[in-house]
């Protein structure tokens, strides 16, 4: 499990970057007390405004949260790229 508080924009962005290598649903928690749980598909660090974007699970929405509100990211969903995954996968 990933989890961290907002400390800084450094550990945010290592936050984002193990969240986005993780295969499964995150939950991602922001400053508004709202978490979003969902696939985390797509983050920009390098623009002025740094953001992540999740489908969200409950109606496959695309959410857009900024680095600078997120509070804690969560891994909440099976990774389906597990090594487990992967040997089912390998047997079919």
């Amino acid at each position: 499990m990933i989890e961290g508080s907002r400390k800084d924009n450094g550990a945010i962005t290592n936050l984002v970057e193990r969240a986005f290598q993780y295969r499964g649903d995150v939950t991602v928690e922001s400053v508004d007390g709202q978490p979003v749980t969902g696939y985390l598909f797509n983050r920009n660090a390098r623009c002025s405004e740094p953001f992540v974007q999740v489908f969200e699970t409950s109606t496959g929405s695309e959410i857009t949260i900024l680095y600078r509100a997120i509070t804690q990211i969560r891994l909440t969903g099976r990774d389906t790229a597990s090594a487990r995954h992967l040997e089912d996968f390998r047997r079919r």
